[in-house]
């Protein structure tokens, strides 16, 4: 919602530059979090008796790394001498850092307790708030440094309503807790989650980043508006992920032979809504594009939208295959591989960028997201081949070529119409196949109720 406002009422360089400020937001507070989420979530998970600890120690440490990750994201902004625009908008958004590494760690401690659903009473109402005051603010007539202001203030409610809710389910916060040798000990073993998410979160960013020094902001808000459409299928994936995540963690302490059965189900649910949501996108990538951003100028951003939708269903592999490693205690390896990744976008986005602007930063894109599954998938074959690809993913592929005839056919429709119908075209020809594998309805109720 905030970036359609922006597009349909600031303008493409206004969005551009709000895409610039964010990745930037996402790189250093990725950093700054030092990879206490997937540590804390992890061993909570384990031994939820030692929370207070864990909380406590962590809180000192993302204090402590936030504020250096806050100063050192304003120094590189003054390097890379953008524009005072520009410039004024990621020195703002760079405030919401200390309080998102609050916030990320109050949730990693929630997920490790298994109680997700306390985080939606944080944030479903300020995300609510976020909305409805950008977009009170905009049709105003305030411009974008207003919107990012409120998107960094935003982060404060966050923190603190989860930071309660953590409270009053570890019984207050306990100073007798704060140990500097473990804290130093959980620093130290946090450290490759912090590499890894670190490496991911510079390679996310990196062709926004390159793209806006190599040509303009303009361009980066055509590539980033590409990227939003996939954000709904990416959410989907990382809400699967997250909530796995500590199921993972215990069945690898206590059952890691019988591993594969969770990786199967997970698998099924993802290419269940990625396959169909990513043939949608190829095909209807020009009339959603002008419906979202409300300009034709968007439509430079289809062609890139055609290449990256692929890396939605290399994503959903990848995610199980580095859930597997991290639960495993191989973060070594999930390191190594994320290294890897980070280098090949530098060069390959370098040189892509250069020479072909913005399809060159997409084909980058989708290049290194394909080194990434080769690297994910040596690690963890042994137990891949326990589980069928094609099995699970021909009735959902089969089902959206079906949906695919389907938009062929009626492409002169109304593109929300289309999406809705194309969604239920897929969900009855899902369902006919399933109940055909199971040997009816009646079967296919009995397996599933």
């Amino acid at each position: 919602m905030i970036y359609i406002a922006v597009s349909r009422q600031l303008g493409t360089l206004a969005f551009g530059q709000l895409s610039l400020a964010l990745a930037l937001f996402y790189s250093f507070q990725t950093v700054a979090a030092f990879g206490l989420q997937q540590f804390i979530t992890r061993e909570i998970a384990k031994h939820s008796g030692e929370s207070q600890r864990y909380f406590s120690n962590a809180l000192a440490i993302g204090l402590l790394t936030s504020t250096v990750a806050t100063a050192l994201m304003m120094a590189m902004t003054l390097v890379l001498n953008y524009s005072p625009e520009t410039r004024n908008l990621i020195l703002a958004i760079s405030l919401g850092i200390i309080p998102f590494v609050i916030g990320s760690i109050c949730d990693s401690v929630i997920r490790g307790l298994e109680k997700m659903h306390l985080i939606a009473l944080a944030q479903i109402p300020a995300n609510l708030i976020k909305v409805v005051a950008t977009v009170v603010v905009i049709y105003a007539g305030g411009g974008v440094l207003a919107v990012v202001v409120i998107l960094a203030g935003v982060q404060f409610i966050i923190a603190a309503v989860l930071f309660s809710i953590v409270a009053i389910r570890l019984r207050g916060f306990q100073w007798k807790s704060l140990s500097l040798d473990f804290a130093w000990s959980m620093a130290k073993r946090s450290m490759t989650f912090m590499g890894i998410n670190a490496a991911v979160a510079w390679w996310t960013s990196l062709n926004l980043i390159l793209l806006s020094k190599i040509t303009t902001e303009v361009e980066v808000g055509f590539y980033n508006a590409a990227i939003q459409l996939l954000i709904p299928l990416a959410i989907f994936i990382q809400c699967v992920m997250a909530s796995s995540y500590p199921i993972m963690c215990r069945r690898f302490a206590n059952d890691a032979d019988n591993i594969h059965e969770i990786s199967n189900r997970l698998m099924e649910l993802l290419f269940l809504l990625v396959i169909p949501g990513s043939i949608g996108l190829f095909i209807l990538a020009d009339p959603l594009l002008v419906l979202v951003y409300g300009s034709e100028a968007y439509t430079a951003s289809a062609s890139v939208l055609r290449i990256i939708v692929a890396v939605v269903l290399l994503t959903s592999l990848s995610g199980v295959m580095g859930q597997l490693l991290l639960a495993g205690n191989r973060e070594l390896t999930t390191l190594r591989i994320v290294l890897v990744d980070l280098a090949s976008a530098l060069i390959l986005g370098w040189i892509l960028t250069s020479n072909f602007g913005l399809i060159g930063a997409a084909w980058a894109a989708l290049l290194t997201r394909i080194i990434d599954f080769a690297q994910h998938w040596k690690p963890v074959s042994q137990l891949m081949e326990q589980i069928s690809l094609i099995r699970l993913l021909w009735k959902p592929t089969l089902a959206s070529l079906i949906m695919a005839g389907y938009l062929a056919a009626f492409s002169n429709w109304h593109p929300v119409l289309l999406v809705f119908s194309a969604a239920l075209v897929y969900s009855i020809a899902y369902l006919l196949i399933e109940s055909w594998t199971a040997g009816g309805f009646r079967n296919l109720r009995a397996r599933y109720v």
